[in-house]
């Protein structure tokens, strides 16, 4: 009874309605504009860009598990934890600069978008 309501809440969460999947397609383009001009404020307000370890190490180690005496289990660890950068800060304002400006062109086209969703 607890699964088969479960899996109806999240059918019901899947199947949004087509006025809410077209709003939320509009705003991806500014979501993801956003994002970049939030990267960009911090790596200037900081000095610096971080760069995650991509490289990743395997080690092999004992561990034990409740019913099993002894086990081999594996732990994937970065090499280098991040990678500091420096960054311009002319460029990296230039840059900043120009996202913003764009960002408000894409703020009005997306404004224009959801009222075109929100009245269809």
């Amino acid at each position: 009874m607890r699964l088969m309501l479960i899996l109806s809440a999240a059918l019901l969460a899947a199947c949004a309605a087509p006025q809410d999947r077209c709003v939320r397609q509009a705003q991806t383009e500014l979501t993801a504009l956003d994002a970049k001009i939030a990267d960009s404020a911090q790596a200037l307000a900081r000095g610096h860009r971080i760069i995650p370890a991509t490289e990743r190490r395997t080690t092999l180690h004992l561990c034990a598990w409740p019913r099993e005496p002894v086990l081999f289990c594996t732990r994937h660890t970065p090499e280098a934890p991040e990678t500091r950068v420096a960054v311009d800060r002319a460029s990296e304002q230039a840059q900043l600069d120009r996202l913003r400006a764009e960002r408000a062109e894409v703020a009005a086209a997306t404004a224009t978008r959801i009222a075109q969703c929100r009245a269809a």
